[in-house]
């Protein structure tokens, strides 16, 4: 039940992908003209799961990597961002691997998939005017 309800609030697939770590509100004192829109930050903090298969499982372990800051959708006049830390793996020779790529950011953005395609229109140009979209993205 909780997965079911948290995967209304993370982008498609997080909650197959990833496990909630932490999440930490904090008061927003931005100072961007978009502040005034939210009274926090909600701070998602996201793992990896393990999800090696087959000839994957001889990998070792090693550690995560430095966290990819993600905006998404505001909920509820807060901010959200997700912090998202990638596994990392040695293989037999101590290199380090990484060994899925999951499609978190529409391309060229730090914003989610789904929250970039949220300013386009049906033929893929932007529905509104942009600079109103580069101040709604400047948290």
């Amino acid at each position: 039940m909780k997965d079911f309800l948290i995967s209304f609030f993370l982008p498609e697939g997080m909650t197959d992908w990833f496990d909630i770590v932490r999440v930490e509100e904090e008061i927003n004192t931005g100072t961007r003209q978009a502040d005034i829109l939210y009274n926090s930050v909600l701070n998602i903090y996201l793992d990896e799961r393990d999800n090696r298969e087959g000839d994957q499982l001889g990998l070792r372990p090693n550690g995560f990597t430095e966290p990819t800051l993600v905006k998404d959708y505001p909920i509820r006049n807060r901010k959200v961002l997700l912090h998202v830390r990638r596994r990392r793996y040695l293989d037999a020779d101590g290199r380090n691997i990484i060994l899925n790529q999951y499609p978190l950011t529409a391309d060229g953005t730090k914003v989610s998939v789904e929250f970039g395609l949220f300013f386009k229109d049906s033929d893929g140009y932007s529905s509104i005017d942009g600079s109103v979209i580069g101040k709604i993205l400047s948290y």
